[in-house]
């Protein structure tokens, strides 16, 4: 699944890493309340939006956010290297 804000397509405007949490949580929720909880935490949720190298970590840092679409980005080729190549920060247990 993914969600991509509508005001984000083309405009090179990204939502913030916890609107974009919010609305992946609320689309985790509705899978889990249809198909139960293995099917919702299977299921990739993916955010789109003028995601960039700036923007990466801190959408992929987000519980619910599994990975993201790229478009304009992808054409510059060290800008999508930084987003394909994104490892989370490991946090100290």
């Amino acid at each position: 699944i993914a969600y991509e804000p509508v005001w984000a397509i083309g405009t090179g405007k990204v939502a913030t890493p916890e609107i974009a949490q919010r609305v992946h949580g609320i689309c985790r929720n509705i899978l889990a309340d249809m198909y139960g909880q293995q099917i919702a935490d299977d299921t990739r949720i993916l955010y789109g939006g003028s995601v960039s190298d700036e923007s990466v970590d801190g959408l992929m840092e987000q519980p619910d956010i599994d990975g993201t679409l790229v478009g304009g980005a992808s054409l510059d080729s060290s800008k999508f290297g930084r987003i394909i190549n994104f490892e989370p920060v490991l946090q100290a247990a």
